[in-house]
């Protein structure tokens, strides 16, 4: 089986395991018990990605030099690791400091160790190209949660804590097992080639970006909402996210074969091959998802499935869940095209599009953070986040392709402030009008959309 192929598998797997923890969890912890869940996992979640995550790429890239010159992984895991494991003691400090309410400190440092070492597996079967092994740790840790999570509903035991003990308790437990089986076949001390210099040109664009984007990312607006609203608001946003994440998830088997293309477009100096993804890749796509969000919050508007899926007691949310759902077509258009902006080496539009997009997000936020229209930061600082990308890839999207983005935008800003402020009728058809706007110009594209399609069959 090829890579692609063992890290399909295993995020499909993932997948589905997710989801039946999810929907049990919800079901029988409520709106409450799941508040807590999610708003526990958003507080370690956010002190990982500024002590940790951010180092990743410099791991795998220096790693896999490693790997091809020695056979072997040596000081740049060791050192990274190190690094990463005393940031995150600093954060769990800060924590401390502030005294957050929602989690108790033995959890949290059970948790982070989880995420920490989970993750530190992850990032040597990468840099060793050991797909089928990186595949397996997708989803072994959420076959320990399912079982635990499983016996403790038998044993009517379930409730938030133990959940969240259950969850990294099953991700340190695979962790450790998996540390020690990479340790055994490509660790080695005897390896040295850590470059302090190389290591920080590296990492510090990524940290500062991990910065910028923190400010409109799940774990940030769910501990603002909890902060804010509640633990049941937070279990809304949190259940939203999750949703959300599902819509994105299939068009994470496109984005990975994109940067090598694109690359290898610019290095050959054929840019028109970039400009015929915006035709051939990106609105097609856009168009077709957009409907599907369409269509789900009419569903959503019109039956009781979600209530009937995750509990009654998330009836109420229902509004919230369907707007940050609104949020994902921005979202896949930027994983569509972050891609060229990296292939061009434009990084620095990438960290400007997420200061702004933050920005725009923090301000809405504190003009209206005793309403529910602070949500609407989110949807705003999305669309900003595309339109900065876009102008720094103005000389490859023509004008029409421009003027079709611009005419979503201005769709979805106005289908989300409708759906905070109006009344379910009132969306319901304004959702009726967009999908037939949606209808019409995905009929335009069909051509292109199955060529690409039979193209890859």
């Amino acid at each position: 089986m090829k890579p692609i192929g063992h890290i399909a598998v295993g995020s499909i797997t993932q997948q589905i395991l997710s989801i039946i923890i999810f929907i049990i969890l919800t079901r029988h912890l409520g709106a409450e018990g799941y508040g807590m869940v999610a708003a526990t996992l958003a507080l370690a979640t956010s002190i990982y990605n500024f002590s940790s995550i951010w180092m990743a790429p410099y791991m795998v890239k220096a790693g896999a030099k490693q790997v091809f010159h020695h056979k072997k992984l040596g000081d740049v895991y060791f050192i990274t690791a190190i690094i990463s494991l005393v940031l995150t003691f600093l954060g769990f400090c800060i924590v401390i400091f502030l005294d957050f309410k929602i989690v108790h400190l033995q959890l949290l440092i059970l948790l982070l160790l989880g995420l920490f070492f989970l993750d530190l597996l992850r990032i040597g079967f990468e840099a060793t190209q050991s797909f089928r092994e990186y595949g397996y740790s997708l989803w072994l840790d959420k076959i320990l949660y399912l079982i635990a999570i499983m016996s403790l509903l038998f044993s009517e035991q379930l409730e938030s804590h133990s959940a969240l003990y259950a969850n990294s308790i099953a991700m340190l437990l695979i962790a450790i097992l998996g540390v020690i089986y990479l340790a055994n076949k490509y660790l080695s001390f005897q390896v040295h080639s850590f470059k302090k210099q190389e290591f920080f040109k590296t990492t510090i664009p990524i940290l500062f970006s991990t910065i910028a984007v923190y400010f409109v990312s799940p774990p940030f607006v769910i501990l603002l909402v909890t902060n804010l609203s509640g633990l049941q608001q937070a279990a809304f946003i949190s259940v939203a996210f999750v949703i959300s994440g599902f819509f994105i998830q299939p068009i994470q088997w496109i984005t990975p074969t994109l940067l090598p293309k694109f690359t290898v477009a610019i290095e050959s100096g054929n840019e028109q091959a970039l400009r015929d993804q915006f035709d051939k890749v990106v609105m097609p796509f856009v168009i077709l998802y957009s409907i599907g969000v369409i269509i789900f919050m009419i569903i959503a508007l019109l039956t009781p499935i979600i209530p009937y899926v995750i509990g009654t007691e998330f009836t109420q949310g229902i509004p919230i869940i369907i707007f940050i759902v609104g949020t994902v077509i921005a979202k896949l258009i930027h994983m569509l095209i972050v891609s060229m902006l990296y292939a061009r080496q434009q990084e620095t539009f990438i960290l400007i599009a997420s200061i702004a997009g933050s920005l725009s997000f923090i301000s809405i936020a504190l003009l209206f953070v005793e309403s529910q229209l602070f949500l609407f930061g989110l949807l705003l600082a999305d669309w900003i986040i595309i339109a900065v990308e876009i102008w720094a890839l103005r000389d490859l999207v023509c004008w029409h392709i421009r003027l079709k983005l611009l005419l979503l935008c201005g769709l979805f800003i106005t289908l989300g402030f409708l759906i905070l402020v109006t009344t379910t009728e009132t969306v319901l058809i304004a959702s009726a009008f967009i999908l037939v706007i949606l209808g019409l110009m995905a009929f335009k594209h069909r051509n292109i959309f199955w060529r690409y399609l039979k193209s890859y069959a």
